[in-house]
Protein backbone atom coordinates (compact mmCIF):
# COMPACT_ATOMS: atom_id res chain seq x y z
CA UNK A 1 0.00 0.00 0.00
CA UNK A 2 1.38 3.28 -0.93
CA UNK A 3 0.56 6.09 1.82
CA UNK A 4 1.05 10.08 1.63
CA UNK A 5 0.69 11.72 4.29
CA UNK A 6 0.07 15.14 4.19
CA UNK A 7 1.29 17.26 7.36
CA UNK A 8 2.72 20.43 7.74
CA UNK A 9 3.74 20.70 11.77
CA UNK A 10 7.72 18.87 11.21
CA UNK A 11 7.10 16.93 14.96
CA UNK A 12 3.38 15.80 14.39
CA UNK A 13 4.76 14.90 10.54
CA UNK A 14 7.28 12.23 12.10
CA UNK A 15 5.16 11.09 14.44
CA UNK A 16 2.65 10.36 12.23
CA UNK A 17 5.16 8.45 9.58
CA UNK A 18 6.62 6.43 12.51
CA UNK A 19 3.01 5.36 13.38
CA UNK A 20 2.29 4.45 10.00
CA UNK A 21 5.34 2.57 9.21
CA UNK A 22 5.11 0.39 12.15
CA UNK A 23 1.45 0.21 11.53
CA UNK A 24 1.77 -1.28 8.18
CA UNK A 25 5.28 -2.62 7.79
CA UNK A 26 4.60 -3.75 3.60
CA UNK A 27 3.89 0.20 2.78
CA UNK A 28 5.51 2.67 1.67
CA UNK A 29 4.91 6.16 3.22
CA UNK A 30 5.25 9.49 1.96
CA UNK A 31 5.45 12.92 3.22
CA UNK A 32 4.05 16.47 2.07
CA UNK A 33 4.67 19.56 4.22
CA UNK A 34 1.70 21.19 2.08
CA UNK A 35 -1.25 20.60 0.15
CA UNK A 36 0.98 21.96 -2.86
CA UNK A 37 3.36 20.11 -2.47
CA UNK A 38 0.98 16.71 -1.80
CA UNK A 39 -0.54 17.71 -5.45
CA UNK A 40 2.73 17.73 -7.27
CA UNK A 41 3.43 14.13 -5.46
CA UNK A 42 -0.08 13.28 -6.41
CA UNK A 43 0.79 14.17 -9.88
CA UNK A 44 3.64 11.71 -9.74
CA UNK A 45 2.61 8.63 -8.06
CA UNK A 46 -0.95 8.25 -7.12
CA UNK A 47 -1.53 7.02 -3.18
CA UNK A 48 -3.51 3.85 -2.28
CA UNK A 49 -4.01 5.65 1.26
CA UNK A 50 -3.89 9.81 1.84
CA UNK A 51 -3.56 10.48 5.64
CA UNK A 52 -4.93 14.83 5.66
CA UNK A 53 -4.06 17.17 8.27
CA UNK A 54 -6.61 19.81 7.91
CA UNK A 55 -5.27 23.40 9.10
CA UNK A 56 -2.23 23.95 6.61
CA UNK A 57 -0.72 26.99 5.08
CA UNK A 58 -0.57 28.00 1.88
CA UNK A 59 -3.53 25.79 0.47
CA UNK A 60 -5.75 23.83 3.53
CA UNK A 61 -6.60 20.70 3.75
CA UNK A 62 -9.63 21.88 2.79
CA UNK A 63 -9.16 23.46 -0.11
CA UNK A 64 -6.72 20.26 -0.84
CA UNK A 65 -9.40 17.71 -0.79
CA UNK A 66 -11.36 19.49 -3.38
CA UNK A 67 -8.38 19.33 -5.45
CA UNK A 68 -8.37 15.73 -5.14
CA UNK A 69 -11.81 15.55 -5.99
CA UNK A 70 -11.25 17.11 -9.32
CA UNK A 71 -8.40 14.30 -9.85
CA UNK A 72 -11.10 11.81 -9.51
CA UNK A 73 -9.40 10.28 -6.83
CA UNK A 74 -10.37 7.10 -5.39
CA UNK A 75 -8.08 6.20 -2.80
CA UNK A 76 -8.82 5.64 1.03
CA UNK A 77 -8.86 9.07 3.00
CA UNK A 78 -8.00 9.53 6.59
CA UNK A 79 -8.28 12.74 8.22
CA UNK A 80 -5.93 13.96 10.84
CA UNK A 81 -7.26 16.77 12.96
CA UNK A 82 -7.63 18.47 16.13
CA UNK A 83 -10.21 20.67 14.84
CA UNK A 84 -13.77 20.26 15.99
CA UNK A 85 -16.10 17.58 15.74
CA UNK A 86 -18.70 19.65 13.03
CA UNK A 87 -15.77 20.89 11.07
CA UNK A 88 -14.69 17.32 10.73
CA UNK A 89 -18.54 16.13 10.38
CA UNK A 90 -18.59 19.01 7.35
CA UNK A 91 -15.92 17.96 5.33
CA UNK A 92 -17.03 14.13 5.87
CA UNK A 93 -19.77 15.35 3.80
CA UNK A 94 -18.17 17.58 1.61
CA UNK A 95 -15.71 14.78 0.63
CA UNK A 96 -19.33 12.08 0.32
CA UNK A 97 -20.85 14.81 -2.27
CA UNK A 98 -17.60 14.69 -4.24
CA UNK A 99 -17.22 11.35 -4.32
CA UNK A 100 -14.29 10.94 -2.05
CA UNK A 101 -14.05 8.07 0.49
CA UNK A 102 -13.19 8.92 4.14
CA UNK A 103 -12.41 6.03 5.99
CA UNK A 104 -12.23 7.84 9.13
CA UNK A 105 -10.90 10.61 11.05
CA UNK A 106 -7.71 10.02 13.47
CA UNK A 107 -7.47 12.58 16.44
CA UNK A 108 -4.03 14.15 17.76
CA UNK A 109 -2.18 12.61 19.62
CA UNK A 110 -2.99 9.58 17.37
CA UNK A 111 -3.06 6.06 18.99
CA UNK A 112 -1.58 3.04 17.66
CA UNK A 113 -4.47 0.69 17.88
CA UNK A 114 -6.50 3.40 15.93
CA UNK A 115 -3.97 3.73 13.15
CA UNK A 116 -3.86 -0.18 12.81
CA UNK A 117 -7.81 -0.36 12.37
CA UNK A 118 -8.03 2.55 10.25
CA UNK A 119 -5.72 1.05 7.78
CA UNK A 120 -7.30 -1.98 8.46
CA UNK A 121 -10.78 -0.47 6.82
CA UNK A 122 -8.47 1.19 4.22
CA UNK A 123 -6.92 -2.04 2.84
CA UNK A 124 -10.42 -3.60 2.82
CA UNK A 125 -12.29 -0.81 0.80
CA UNK A 126 -9.07 -1.08 -1.68
CA UNK A 127 -9.62 -4.64 -1.87
CA UNK A 128 -13.28 -4.35 -2.66
CA UNK A 129 -13.95 -3.87 -6.60
CA UNK A 130 -15.20 -0.12 -7.19
CA UNK A 131 -17.47 0.63 -9.70
CA UNK A 132 -15.70 3.23 -12.35
CA UNK A 133 -16.79 6.92 -12.14
CA UNK A 134 -18.48 8.24 -14.97
CA UNK A 135 -18.23 11.92 -15.77
CA UNK A 136 -21.07 14.09 -15.24
CA UNK A 137 -21.70 14.32 -18.80
CA UNK A 138 -21.35 10.78 -19.99
CA UNK A 139 -24.39 10.35 -17.31
CA UNK A 140 -26.84 13.03 -19.11
CA UNK A 141 -28.57 12.15 -22.18
CA UNK A 142 -28.32 14.46 -25.50
CA UNK A 143 -30.93 17.06 -26.75
CA UNK A 144 -31.31 14.90 -29.62
CA UNK A 145 -32.05 12.02 -27.58
CA UNK A 146 -34.53 14.12 -25.15
CA UNK A 147 -36.30 15.50 -28.46
CA UNK A 148 -36.96 12.11 -29.58
CA UNK A 149 -38.07 11.09 -26.00
CA UNK A 150 -41.00 14.02 -26.37
CA UNK A 151 -41.69 12.81 -30.06
CA UNK A 152 -41.96 9.28 -29.15
CA UNK A 153 -43.59 9.80 -25.64
CA UNK A 154 -40.91 7.87 -23.83
CA UNK A 155 -41.14 10.16 -20.85
CA UNK A 156 -43.60 8.77 -18.88
CA UNK A 157 -44.85 10.09 -15.02
CA UNK A 158 -44.36 7.48 -12.49
CA UNK A 159 -47.04 7.65 -9.30
CA UNK A 160 -45.55 7.29 -5.58
CA UNK A 161 -48.08 6.86 -3.09
CA UNK A 162 -48.58 9.36 -0.06
CA UNK A 163 -50.39 8.10 3.23
CA UNK A 164 -51.72 9.76 6.03
CA UNK A 165 -48.75 9.25 9.04
CA UNK A 166 -51.39 8.67 11.18
CA UNK A 167 -53.65 6.14 9.87
CA UNK A 168 -51.92 4.70 7.00
CA UNK A 169 -54.68 5.43 4.60
CA UNK A 170 -53.67 6.72 0.98
CA UNK A 171 -54.34 9.78 0.61
CA UNK A 172 -52.38 10.81 -2.14
CA UNK A 173 -49.87 10.52 -5.17
CA UNK A 174 -46.61 12.50 -6.42
CA UNK A 175 -46.26 12.56 -10.21
CA UNK A 176 -42.46 11.89 -10.86
CA UNK A 177 -41.20 11.63 -14.44
CA UNK A 178 -39.35 9.08 -15.98
CA UNK A 179 -37.80 8.32 -18.90
CA UNK A 180 -38.27 4.73 -20.62
CA UNK A 181 -35.80 4.16 -23.23
CA UNK A 182 -36.16 1.22 -25.75
CA UNK A 183 -32.80 0.23 -25.19
CA UNK A 184 -31.57 1.97 -22.20
CA UNK A 185 -34.43 1.18 -19.70
CA UNK A 186 -35.96 3.08 -17.22
CA UNK A 187 -34.01 6.34 -16.25
CA UNK A 188 -34.00 8.41 -13.32
CA UNK A 189 -34.39 12.26 -13.30
CA UNK A 190 -30.73 12.89 -12.69
CA UNK A 191 -30.25 11.86 -16.70
CA UNK A 192 -32.32 13.97 -18.11
CA UNK A 193 -34.41 17.01 -15.98
CA UNK A 194 -31.29 19.79 -16.33
CA UNK A 195 -31.16 18.97 -20.23
CA UNK A 196 -34.91 19.63 -20.44
CA UNK A 197 -34.59 22.78 -18.64
CA UNK A 198 -31.85 23.75 -20.69
CA UNK A 199 -33.72 23.19 -23.54
CA UNK A 200 -36.56 25.37 -22.46
CA UNK A 201 -39.05 22.39 -22.76
CA UNK A 202 -40.25 22.18 -18.95
CA UNK A 203 -43.51 23.67 -19.57
CA UNK A 204 -43.94 21.37 -22.20
CA UNK A 205 -42.76 18.61 -19.60
CA UNK A 206 -45.30 19.71 -17.15
CA UNK A 207 -48.45 20.15 -19.26
CA UNK A 208 -47.38 16.67 -20.70
CA UNK A 209 -47.22 15.40 -16.65
CA UNK A 210 -50.95 16.95 -16.06
CA UNK A 211 -52.69 15.11 -19.33
CA UNK A 212 -51.54 12.23 -18.28
CA UNK A 213 -52.81 12.62 -14.60
CA UNK A 214 -56.55 13.95 -16.31
CA UNK A 215 -56.33 10.86 -18.41
CA UNK A 216 -55.75 8.23 -15.28
CA UNK A 217 -57.91 10.15 -13.27
CA UNK A 218 -60.12 6.63 -12.67
CA UNK A 219 -56.98 5.30 -11.24
CA UNK A 220 -56.42 7.90 -8.40
CA UNK A 221 -60.37 7.90 -7.47
CA UNK A 222 -60.65 11.01 -6.00
CA UNK A 223 -56.95 11.03 -4.46
CA UNK A 224 -54.64 14.26 -4.52
CA UNK A 225 -52.23 13.76 -7.38
CA UNK A 226 -48.95 16.67 -7.10
CA UNK A 227 -47.43 17.71 -10.32
CA UNK A 228 -43.72 19.33 -9.96
CA UNK A 229 -43.28 22.54 -11.54
CA UNK A 230 -40.40 25.18 -11.25
CA UNK A 231 -40.68 28.57 -10.77
CA UNK A 232 -40.06 29.14 -14.20
CA UNK A 233 -42.78 26.90 -15.80
CA UNK A 234 -45.48 28.46 -13.02
CA UNK A 235 -44.62 32.72 -14.54
CA UNK A 236 -44.37 31.31 -17.98
CA UNK A 237 -46.67 32.57 -20.60
CA UNK A 238 -50.10 30.36 -21.30
CA UNK A 239 -48.98 27.87 -18.23
CA UNK A 240 -51.82 28.91 -15.71
CA UNK A 241 -54.59 30.05 -18.03
CA UNK A 242 -53.87 25.58 -19.80
CA UNK A 243 -54.67 24.56 -16.61
CA UNK A 244 -57.53 26.43 -15.34
CA UNK A 245 -58.82 25.76 -19.03
CA UNK A 246 -58.88 22.30 -17.73
CA UNK A 247 -61.90 22.98 -15.84
CA UNK A 248 -64.39 23.16 -18.67
CA UNK A 249 -63.72 19.50 -19.83
CA UNK A 250 -62.96 18.38 -15.96
CA UNK A 251 -65.14 20.62 -13.94
CA UNK A 252 -63.83 19.02 -10.18
CA UNK A 253 -60.09 18.67 -11.49
CA UNK A 254 -58.71 20.92 -8.79
CA UNK A 255 -59.81 18.78 -6.67
CA UNK A 256 -57.27 16.32 -7.64
CA UNK A 257 -54.44 18.24 -9.44
CA UNK A 258 -52.32 19.94 -7.20
CA UNK A 259 -48.66 21.73 -7.60
CA UNK A 260 -45.05 21.50 -5.89
CA UNK A 261 -43.05 23.91 -6.47
CA UNK A 262 -39.06 23.00 -6.61
CA UNK A 263 -36.26 25.02 -6.26
CA UNK A 264 -38.63 27.89 -4.23
CA UNK A 265 -35.89 29.32 -3.54
CA UNK A 266 -35.26 30.32 -7.16
CA UNK A 267 -38.13 32.53 -7.36
CA UNK A 268 -36.80 35.84 -8.12
CA UNK A 269 -40.28 37.60 -10.07
CA UNK A 270 -42.04 37.57 -7.01
CA UNK A 271 -45.35 40.13 -8.94
CA UNK A 272 -45.56 37.29 -11.83
CA UNK A 273 -45.01 34.51 -9.01
CA UNK A 274 -48.08 36.09 -7.21
CA UNK A 275 -50.43 36.78 -10.11
CA UNK A 276 -49.87 33.14 -11.37
CA UNK A 277 -50.61 31.49 -8.02
CA UNK A 278 -53.34 33.50 -6.84
CA UNK A 279 -54.89 32.80 -10.18
CA UNK A 280 -54.08 28.78 -9.23
CA UNK A 281 -55.30 29.44 -5.87
CA UNK A 282 -58.52 31.07 -7.08
CA UNK A 283 -59.35 28.38 -8.83
CA UNK A 284 -59.27 25.51 -6.20
CA UNK A 285 -55.94 24.45 -7.27
CA UNK A 286 -53.55 23.96 -4.26
CA UNK A 287 -49.83 24.65 -3.94
CA UNK A 288 -47.25 23.18 -1.72
CA UNK A 289 -43.52 23.95 -1.06
CA UNK A 290 -40.87 21.47 -1.86
CA UNK A 291 -37.90 20.33 0.07
CA UNK A 292 -38.74 22.54 3.38
CA UNK A 293 -36.09 23.32 5.35
CA UNK A 294 -33.08 24.04 3.47
CA UNK A 295 -32.66 27.89 3.21
CA UNK A 296 -34.08 30.88 4.32
CA UNK A 297 -35.26 31.82 1.26
CA UNK A 298 -37.48 29.19 1.65
CA UNK A 299 -39.15 31.12 5.03
CA UNK A 300 -39.67 33.97 2.44
CA UNK A 301 -41.82 32.62 0.11
CA UNK A 302 -44.17 31.23 2.69
CA UNK A 303 -44.57 35.09 3.60
CA UNK A 304 -45.23 36.14 -0.38
CA UNK A 305 -47.42 32.62 -1.83
CA UNK A 306 -50.02 30.83 -0.92
CA UNK A 307 -48.66 27.67 -0.13
CA UNK A 308 -51.11 25.68 1.53
CA UNK A 309 -48.45 22.52 2.97
CA UNK A 310 -44.88 21.95 2.92
CA UNK A 311 -42.98 18.83 1.77
CA UNK A 312 -39.76 18.59 4.41
CA UNK A 313 -37.12 17.41 2.88
CA UNK A 314 -35.76 14.06 2.55
CA UNK A 315 -31.69 14.68 3.99
CA UNK A 316 -33.13 15.72 7.24
CA UNK A 317 -35.77 12.39 7.67
CA UNK A 318 -32.80 10.31 5.96
CA UNK A 319 -30.76 11.72 8.86
CA UNK A 320 -32.45 9.86 11.44
CA UNK A 321 -31.74 8.18 14.26
CA UNK A 322 -28.35 9.46 13.71
CA UNK A 323 -28.29 13.83 13.32
CA UNK A 324 -29.67 15.67 16.49
CA UNK A 325 -29.76 18.57 14.33
CA UNK A 326 -31.71 16.69 11.74
CA UNK A 327 -34.20 16.02 14.24
CA UNK A 328 -34.19 19.45 15.49
CA UNK A 329 -34.71 20.78 12.10
CA UNK A 330 -37.77 18.78 11.45
CA UNK A 331 -39.61 19.62 14.99
CA UNK A 332 -39.04 23.43 13.86
CA UNK A 333 -40.45 22.74 10.90
CA UNK A 334 -43.79 20.95 11.83
CA UNK A 335 -44.22 23.41 14.98
CA UNK A 336 -44.05 25.97 12.01
CA UNK A 337 -46.56 24.01 9.95
CA UNK A 338 -48.96 24.17 12.43
CA UNK A 339 -48.50 27.53 13.52
CA UNK A 340 -49.08 28.45 10.47
CA UNK A 341 -52.43 25.93 9.97
CA UNK A 342 -50.56 23.90 6.75
CA UNK A 343 -50.61 20.59 6.40
CA UNK A 344 -46.66 18.82 6.37
CA UNK A 345 -45.80 15.56 4.16
CA UNK A 346 -42.58 13.58 4.98
CA UNK A 347 -40.93 12.72 1.74
CA UNK A 348 -38.04 10.02 1.87
CA UNK A 349 -39.48 7.77 4.83
CA UNK A 350 -37.25 4.30 4.61
CA UNK A 351 -37.74 2.28 7.19
CA UNK A 352 -40.11 1.79 10.44
CA UNK A 353 -37.92 4.01 12.67
CA UNK A 354 -38.23 7.49 10.64
CA UNK A 355 -42.31 6.56 10.35
CA UNK A 356 -42.38 6.45 14.12
CA UNK A 357 -40.08 9.18 14.73
CA UNK A 358 -42.36 11.72 12.20
CA UNK A 359 -45.64 10.19 13.40
CA UNK A 360 -44.50 11.24 17.37
CA UNK A 361 -43.28 14.61 16.02
CA UNK A 362 -46.92 15.15 14.50
CA UNK A 363 -46.35 15.09 10.76
CA UNK A 364 -49.31 14.57 8.71
CA UNK A 365 -48.80 12.60 5.83
CA UNK A 366 -45.60 10.20 4.89
CA UNK A 367 -43.82 9.31 1.21
CA UNK A 368 -40.94 6.82 0.67
CA UNK A 369 -40.22 3.98 -0.11
CA UNK A 370 -41.06 2.43 3.04
CA UNK A 371 -44.63 2.61 1.74
CA UNK A 372 -43.76 2.71 -1.80
CA UNK A 373 -41.28 3.33 -4.98
CA UNK A 374 -42.56 5.26 -7.91
CA UNK A 375 -44.52 2.98 -10.02
CA UNK A 376 -47.13 3.08 -13.42
CA UNK A 377 -50.19 4.10 -12.86
CA UNK A 378 -51.65 0.88 -13.41
CA UNK A 379 -49.26 -0.77 -10.13
CA UNK A 380 -51.08 1.64 -7.75
CA UNK A 381 -54.36 -1.11 -7.27
CA UNK A 382 -51.53 -3.66 -6.48
CA UNK A 383 -49.82 -1.63 -4.62
CA UNK A 384 -53.13 -0.42 -2.67
CA UNK A 385 -53.73 -4.03 -1.83
CA UNK A 386 -49.59 -4.97 -0.69
CA UNK A 387 -50.14 -1.88 1.21
CA UNK A 388 -53.32 -2.54 3.34
CA UNK A 389 -51.54 -6.12 4.33
CA UNK A 390 -48.11 -4.62 4.98
CA UNK A 391 -50.46 -2.31 7.86
CA UNK A 392 -52.36 -5.40 8.96
CA UNK A 393 -49.49 -7.38 9.75
CA UNK A 394 -47.19 -4.86 11.16
CA UNK A 395 -49.76 -3.01 13.21
CA UNK A 396 -48.10 0.34 11.85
Amino acid sequence: MNILLVEDHPFQQQVLRNQLERAATDSCVSVASTGKEALAQINITLPDVLVCDLNMPEMDGITFLSHLAKLSFNGAIIISSAASPDVIKSVSQMCKSYQLKVIGCLEKPARHEHIQSLLGQAEQYLSTPQPEQASHSAHVLSEQVLNMAFEHQWLVPYYQPIVDIRTGEWCGNEALIRLVHPDMGLLPPARFLSVIEDMGREHELAMMTIHHVVSNLPAFSGRRVAVNITPHTLISEGFVDQVIALQQPFPTISQTLSFEITESDAIEHTGPSLEAAARLGMYGFKLSIDDFGTGYSSLKQLEQLPFESLKLDMSFIQALPKSKTAAAILEASLLLANRLSLSTIAEGIECTYQWQALRQMGCHFAQGYFIGRPMPVEQLKQWHHDWNEKQHCASL
